[in-house]
């Protein structure tokens, strides 16, 4: 429930009828959602009255004030949710959970051009992609180089390279003609230039340059491979992401289909479980990471709207063929999570925070500190510490000054359950630092709170902490190893 409701009513007053963008809070001032609305009171007041479904319920009930931005039109309210999400990632919110940086083709802007794979776009040259499902971008650059003999060098010289004189490069950087533009429209789908790789190919052939030839026929089954991507149909110019959808419950499927020059290069499949299935949100998000074409999410007939059928039902079935894949990755995390409070009594679990030390016989003792949101490891939030108090093998000293370096630091988001990798003996060695939840967890299935709790062998429980306690054992390894070699 809501800690204050006399609050959050007092602030709807004040709260204007503008387009904007909103933030709900918890009770530690975390953001937990960001939505956008065309009435930024009307928006916000509907979350407290009247029911919702479960994951809104549950948003709801943590929510002990809120915050809100005005815009000028609920396009630049669009515009600031999704810089937000991508810059706070709420838990409630879209956040693009399969998304990966797939690679691009970029020409640089330099005086005389070349190419390059690039998995981050920015503003210094002309892109072309992304591409994946098969199409790999490395391959297609070495298929650009056979074809057009482009620079690939990082350094200019004074005279041609060895890769002018091996043929391999037209040396534009000595005034020859560049053929920047014949591989632009290459990349486009515009033109081909098959026939120039079957010639060079056949002349590796006769003067038995058989790795060459090689070399030249798999660029030629590359070829093969993207003219089979083209749809039947589609205008060779068209290049264009299209964007569907498919909802069953609370779980969010989006479908994007990426078609340049014509040629369907790509699918991509992105689940979410948050509360906001906004199609627009999810777009300005997705434009944040890939440059943007033209976007189709709605079209009434002809091509396009054959492109956003396609694209809805590989949503539908996307969701039909994985949702049994999605169900038990949030088993094994959030229900995780879920099933340890249970079992220690505790009302919520979602930040925990695992402590274990690492010696060499006493000497160069140090600590580490591994964190894990929802059953998920944040290796952002990992911590490591130098043990100062001691350097003899005191294993309950080092928990104990490790603990209270840690509980001292109050900038740091406050855990909902402490693990010390050990026993019993290290449980209570620091026991009384904190009221913060505290076990102790080493064994096969023994954790250990003032008593002793055995955990079923197959549960979620018992994985996650042995998740958790593994990854505290090999961060603070690793750190210790690091010391030694330092200091040698």
């Amino acid at each position: 429930m809501v800690s204050d409701p006399n609050k959050i009513q007092e602030k709807l007053k004040i709260t204007p009828d503008k387009s904007g963008v909103y933030l709900m809070r918890d009770e530690r001032s975390h953001i937990v959602y960001i939505g956008k609305a065309k009435n930024l009171n009307k928006r916000v007041a509907s979350y407290f009255r009247g029911s919702h479904d479960t994951k809104t319920t549950a948003m709801v009930q943590k929510v002990v004030d809120f915050d809100f931005f005005t815009t000028l039109s609920e396009k630049d309210a669009l515009g600031l949710e999704a810089n937000l999400i991508k810059k706070h990632k709420p838990h409630y919110n879209i956040l693009l959970k399969d998304n990966k940086q797939f690679p691009y083709i970029k020409i640089t802007n330099e005086k005389f051009p070349r190419l390059e794979v690039t998995r981050k776009v920015k503003k210094d040259g002309k892109y072309f992609g992304p591409y994946f499902d098969g199409i790999r971008a490395n391959d297609f650059l070495r298929t650009i180089h056979d074809i057009f003999q482009i620079r690939d060098c990082t350094t200019l010289g004074k005279t041609p390279c060895i890769n002018h004189q091996m043929g391999r490069c037209v040396a534009s950087c000595m005034g020859n003609q560049s053929n920047v533009a014949e591989i632009i429209a290459f990349l486009r789908g515009e033109k081909d230039y098959r026939h120039l790789l079957e010639q060079k190919m056949q002349q590796a052939s006769d003067m038995q340059q058989f790795e060459m030839a090689i070399r030249y026929r798999e660029g030629l089954k590359f070829l093969d491979k993207l003219k089979e991507r083209t749809i039947t149909q589609v205008p060779r110019d068209l290049n264009c992401d299209v964007f569907g959808s498919y909802s069953s419950g609370e779980i969010f499927v989006v479908s994007v289909l990426t078609v340049r020059a014509g040629k369907l290069i790509g699918i991509q499949n992105f689940t979410d479980q948050g509360i906001n299935h906004d199609i627009e949100s999810f777009v300005e998000q997705y434009y944040l990471e890939n440059p943007r074409v033209e976007t189709i999410i709605t079209a009434e007939k002809g091509v396009k709207r054959k492109l956003l059928d396609m694209a809805n039902a590989n949503a539908k079935e996307y969701m039909n063929t994985s949702i049994e894949k999605i169900n038990f990755k949030k088993q094994f995390n959030e229900g995780a999570c879920e099933e340890l409070a249970k079992v220690l009594g505790l009302g919520n679990i979602k930040r925990i925070e695992c402590f274990d030390i690492s010696h060499n016989y006493g000497d160069d003792t140090v600590a580490s500190m591994v964190v894990a949101i929802d059953g998920r490891m944040e290796k952002k939030e990992y911590r490591r510490f130098k043990i100062k108090s001691h350097t003899s093998i005191d294993d309950y000293a080092s928990h104990r000054e490790v603990l209270t370096r840690r509980i001292a630091r109050t900038d740091w988001d406050k855990p909902d359950l402490i693990v010390i990798d050990g026993g019993k003996g290290q449980l209570s060695a620091v026991r009384d630092l904190t009221d913060i939840p505290m076990v102790a967890f080493s064994e096969i299935n023994y954790l250990y709170t003032p008593d002793k709790i055995t955990l079923p062998p197959r549960s979620y429980a018992l994985r996650l902490l042995q998740r958790i306690r593994d990854e505290a054992h090999r961060f603070a390894v690793t750190y210790h190893k690091k010391l030694r070699k330092t200091f040698k």
